[in-house]
């Protein structure tokens, strides 16, 4: 059991990082460093104290100095998440590894991914959907397809096998780069994988009837769930029932001064809470979820500096 887990490795998930372990909390920090968007910068010039650095030399200093006090840093991506019957939370990573922790934070990004797909609004809970925890009731026994490439989709897809045995995974015009145990997983569970030509058009009546590819080729499904790209912190919300807000609800509703969301343990920092996309305030915002992680934690009334 860990204190904390923290899901992305970008400025808010290592400076959240840094002051948990410090503080002597056993902390887990879930991400893949070249996603962030901070990583990407090929030069930061208005971050507090340094002249110039690039964004993979500021990641791997950030990254350095959270494991220098005992941070866990696994570099995959988390696929799921839910709270357990006893309110801790529970992670799967993409070797499909499961974590618990007494708290979580947040800090993953925003990674809406936009499918461009004629009429997805149309279908939107009408065979459209993007959340198997929220809406795979719905299709028990029907013919769903899952619409993505990677590790994401893959877990999306087994958890569809709970109400379905009619699962398939269409790549979306790109080829699958599952892990192995992801692969495997659903092999032996009997999803079918298909790489396909890109969807262009959802089709049908009242509700979603086909699909319809970029060759002119047709496929019949009762629903499709989306998840394209990794999950996001748009998906982790979901599943968890947290408040979201603005364009497409891509973003988490937190407290900007401590971090909390509606649900206790659960804190959000970064991009994922809007605002400026701007390290500094992720990396604040890290700060001060971690600082409410300590006291939840801890159990106490107010943070001191317990390195």
């Amino acid at each position: 059991m860990h204190d904390v887990v923290i899901i992305g490795a970008g400025p808010a998930g290592f400076t959240a990082a840094l002051y948990t372990a410090r503080a002597g909390l056993k902390t887990a920090l879930f991400g893949i460093t070249k996603n962030s968007n901070a990583y990407k910068a090929h030069l930061i010039e208005n971050y507090f104290g340094l002249e110039s650095i690039s964004g993979p030399d500021l990641m791997a200093r950030g990254l350095a100095q959270a494991q220098r006090f005992g941070t866990e840093f696994v570099e995959r991506e988390i696929l799921d998440m839910k709270i357990a019957e006893d309110g801790t939370f529970e992670v799967r990573d993409s070797e499909l590894v499961d974590y618990k922790s007494k708290a979580l934070i947040i800090a993953s990004g925003l990674g809406f991914k936009p499918s461009g797909i004629r009429n997805e609004q149309k279908f939107l809970g009408k065979g459209v959907s993007f959340c198997v925890t929220c809406d795979g009731f719905f299709f028990k026994g029907k013919s769903v397809a899952l619409l993505g490439s990677t590790n994401y989709a893959g877990e999306e897809a087994l958890q569809m096998l709970s109400y379905t045995p009619h699962v398939t995974v269409l790549s979306h015009g790109k080829e699958f780069s599952f892990t192995p145990a992801v692969r495997t997983a659903l092999e032996e569970r009997g999803v079918f994988l298909q790489e396909t030509p890109r969807i262009t058009t959802f089709d049908g009546g009242d509700s979603l009837e086909k699909l319809i590819f970029a060759d002119g080729s047709e496929r019949s499904f009762d629903g499709v769930f989306m998840a394209l790209g990794v999950a996001s912190a748009g998906d982790f919300a979901t599943k968890l029932g947290l408040e979201r807000t603005g364009p497409q609800n891509a973003f988490i509703v937190a407290d900007p001064r401590t971090g909390e969301t509606a649900i206790p343990g659960i804190y959000a920092a970064g991009d994922c809470t809007g605002g400026n996309a701007q390290a500094s305030k992720s990396s604040g915002e890290g700060c001060n979820a971690a600082m409410s992680v300590i006291k939840f934690v801890k159990g106490v009334a107010a943070y001191v500096d317990y390195a």
